[in-house]
């Protein structure tokens, strides 16, 4: 059986998270990835969610009181911009970054034409052997120029794709 692409990234968090990590959530939309994510970094670790719209950001905050992992996630009604450095610590690192910009999340339209600005961000405070994770349903032109110019001694990438969903995993080395 071929795993959908959801399956598969969870699958990836499940192996490469561990009890203590930052992880970031860059686009909570239906909040699934971060839920996911919460039960993964434990008691000890820590979800930072962002969210565009206060409507996913009151279900979200909803779905993680109800389940118990709300002193997990610092949820933020924002995209990711010059505040992140400080949102993170200034010391701190991520362990997986995802944008998720499939139906899976229910975010398949909002990706913002400023999603490689946002990425540039957070990219150098990926731990080493740390991920990033994005997901389109239709992948923009200008991804594949941004993934090519990434230095190879530096990172390391990998793809998935289904019918619907093209999955890019980006590892700092």
């Amino acid at each position: 059986m071929i795993p959908t692409t959801q399956t598969f990234i969870h699958q990836l968090i499940e192996q490469a998270v561990h009890v203590g990590d930052i992880v970031v959530d860059a686009t909570t939309a239906n909040g699934i990835n971060t839920r996911f994510l919460a039960t993964r970094v434990g008691n000890t670790g820590r979800v930072i969610s962002y969210t565009t719209t206060k409507d996913n950001a009151n279900a979200t905050a909803a779905s993680l009181f109800m389940s118990g992992l709300s002193e997990r996630v610092t949820l933020l009604s924002k995209t990711i911009d010059r505040q992140f450095i400080a949102e993170l610590g200034l010391q701190n690192q991520a362990r997986i970054v995802i944008f998720d910009y499939s139906s899976d999340s229910e975010n398949s339209h909002d990706r913002p034409d400023d999603y490689l600005d946002q990425i540039d961000r957070v990219i150098p405070r990926l731990t080493h052997g740390g991920l990033l994770i994005i997901k389109f349903d239709d992948v923009p032109e200008n991804w594949s120029v941004y993934s090519q110019s990434l230095l190879t001694a530096d990172f390391q990438q990998a793809n998935y794709k289904t019918n619907t969903t093209q999955t890019y995993l980006i590892e700092r080395i």
